[in-house]
């Protein structure tokens, strides 16, 4: 390859759902993602709760303050790791983020993720124009992870802005929604940070909390139907009296849909998306209805077609300059090492005239999860690994390792005084069911989120990796 010179650039992060910290504007206080004024005494929890809740609902005095440097553990909309690994990683290829504005190359962009994602993509513009005025002649580039990347597509197409920015980077954002945000906005959340909140009725809270976000029906798919009722008829999500009561919310649900049929599949500038895939993800949902039509539950379908949250066919945006997949999960795919010497690659390494190398050389792929996210000590934690040949067939011969370690404290504890050790275990492989492998561990005695990493070795298709974050917390009162 000849080497072309390096384009002068700027280069500007805009994070993902839940991925930017709201600080209430009057106190200064961080709400979004601060426990650490989480109480001791269980007898205060609810209390405490309440007034979370109250300050996260939507509209409040919070503004955006900076980008979430914690793990973000709210399942089953997402499990994602902190941002901090993703500024790391581009300090070493030598961008500049620190100290002078002036003297830095390498911007973030914290938004208010709750709000409708053109106020957001606005303020995306005017934070832009502002870097660019410090920068004369410089080019735009700008890497966006999952919501951002809707509210970057949005600035650039709709905000008369297609000759400001001249590579947009997507990581695993979707262009048609995803099934996820129907989810949480119907049944609300399995846990939030912590497994201790689960008797304070987190998912009802969590329900009614995200339904205040106008940015949450933008994020519902339009153009492909993914609910049906149990005749296999297709419904739609955007029949507001089906399942929602409020009417600011009906009016809502109605904005998203026009919003994400305005803003299409348009790339009108270099687009290359990254994203996940052979990841189980929810694809659709079966709608059981009461006598009067109104949605009673809906059944939750997974199969093995995205990052865990956004679908490929989401995030495969078809009128991208250039579509990358990686065996990579929604909370993750910008800290994978594939995704970063690809990402690399683009950003630097092809201007020196360096050989593009096979970054993402797949060989087998393998399905991994514990049967839960959250554990109390001494809960047994299930682990199942399906190995399998990248035409799906079952690959016999393959060995399975998960190694747990203790990666940081819960949102509000502080460190322990003591780290456990890491353990490590070999799966079983499971001859009733060729490719399966199962095992065993237990809660650990010391809180915090851990880090299973499970590793597959085979003679002939080599080695692949994946990991799951779980949270482990014994009350001690």
């Amino acid at each position: 390859m000849t080497a072309t010179s390096l384009p002068p650039h700027i280069l500007v992060f805009v994070p993902g759902y839940m991925g930017s910290t709201l600080r209430d504007r009057r106190t200064g206080r961080t709400v979004w993602l601060d426990f650490s004024t989480f109480p001791i005494n269980p007898a205060q929890w609810n209390e405490w709760l309440d007034d979370w809740f109250a300050r996260m609902t939507y509209p409040s005095e919070l503004e955006a303050d900076g980008i979430v440097d914690d793990v973000v553990f709210v399942p089953p909309f997402v499990k994602m790791e902190q941002y901090g690994r993703l500024l790391t990683a581009m300090s070493r290829m030598g961008y500049r983020m620190a100290g002078d504005e002036r003297e830095a190359n390498f911007y973030t962009f914290p938004y208010d993720w709750r709000q409708d994602n053109r106020i957001s993509a606005h303020q995306l513009g005017a934070a832009i124009e502002r870097w660019r005025d410090l920068h004369p002649g410089a080019q735009v580039w700008i890497i966006a992870h999952s919501n951002g990347g809707v509210v970057a597509r949005w600035y650039i197409e709709k905000e008369g802005s297609k000759d400001a920015v001249q590579r947009l980077f997507l990581m695993g954002s979707p262009y048609d929604g995803t099934p996820k945000a129907m989810r949480i906005a119907f049944n609300g959340a399995d846990m939030l940070g912590r497994p201790c909140f689960q008797p304070f009725d987190i998912a009802r809270r969590t329900r009614d909390m995200f339904r205040s976000f106008p940015s949450l029906y933008q994020l519902l798919p339009v153009k492909t139907p993914f609910l049906r009722d149990p005749n296999n008829a297709d419904l739609s999500a955007f029949d507001a009296h089906a399942w929602l009561d409020d009417a600011r919310q009906r009016i809502y649900l109605e904005d998203g849909r026009r919003f994400t049929e305005a803003l299409g599949d348009a790339a009108s500038v270099e687009t290359l998306c990254f994203f996940g895939r052979r990841r189980p993800t929810l694809t659709h949902g079966i709608v059981h209805a009461q006598a009067n039509d109104r949605w009673e539950r809906i059944e939750w379908v997974d199969t093995a077609t995205g990052d865990g949250t956004i679908l490929e066919r989401s995030a495969a945006h078809p009128r991208a300059t250039g579509r990358f997949p990686f065996v990579v999960g929604h909370g993750d795919i910008y800290i994978n090492p594939a995704v970063l010497e690809f990402l690399r690659w683009e950003l630097l390494d092809k201007y020196d005239g360096l050989p593009k190398e096979l970054v993402a050389n797949e060989t087998l792929i393998m399905d991994f999860a514990p049967d839960r996210d959250g554990y109390r000590e001494n809960e047994t934690i299930w682990l199942r690994t399906k190995v399998m040949t990248l035409d799906d067939q079952p690959l016999a011969g393959a060995t399975v390792t998960v190694r747990m370690s203790w990666e940081r404290p819960l949102l509000g504890d502080p460190p322990p005084e003591a780290l456990p050790p890491d353990i490590a275990i070999k799966l079983v492989p499971l001859a009733r069911e060729p490719g399966l492998h199962e095992g065993l561990l237990y809660g650990p005695s010391v809180n915090g989120y851990y880090r299973l990493v499970a590793r597959v070795e085979h003679p002939e298709a080599g080695p692949a990796q994946a990991e799951e974050l779980i949270a482990v917390e014994t009350p001690r009162y």
